[in-house]
């Protein structure tokens, strides 16, 4: 679930920096506007979402060897329930490592006002 979470984090952020305004003021994923950003803050957000998307390329590509590994302990005669633990475990570790380090990243480019209505977003992101 919280892999989930971080791809659908991670799709946000993209799908966030293209959206145009609607009349409602919500926040559009594509957009960025709502936050009031300098250039240098777009440029420097930018950067970290284009890090960030090669680092899930990696994760996604891992993720998806351990999923086939937990396939093989369910089609097993015997359920390891350590190893099937151990390898989710890690799964979500990983994964919630690259959301921490990439909203850290994020936070350090954003000021007080900017990291105040980002975290609304979030907020109402994770209600959806």
């Amino acid at each position: 679930m919280k892999i989930l979470k971080i791809f659908l984090l991670l799709s946000s952020f993209f799908l966030f920096l293209h959206a145009s305004d609607d009349k409602h003021g919500k926040y559009s994923y594509k957009n960025l506007e709502y936050l009031d950003l300098n250039p240098q803050q777009k440029k420097d957000i930018k950067e970290v979402l284009i890090d960030f998307k090669y680092k899930y390329k990696k994760f996604y590509e891992y993720k998806k060897d351990k999923e086939d590994e937990l396939k093989d302990i369910i089609e097993d005669n015997i359920f390891n329930d350590k190893l099937y633990f151990e390898i989710l475990t890690d799964l979500k570790t990983k994964a919630s490592f690259l959301e921490i380090e990439k909203l850290k990243k994020i936070h350090m480019i954003l000021n007080e006002k900017q990291r105040e209505k980002f975290s609304k977003y979030l907020e109402e992101r994770e209600i959806e």
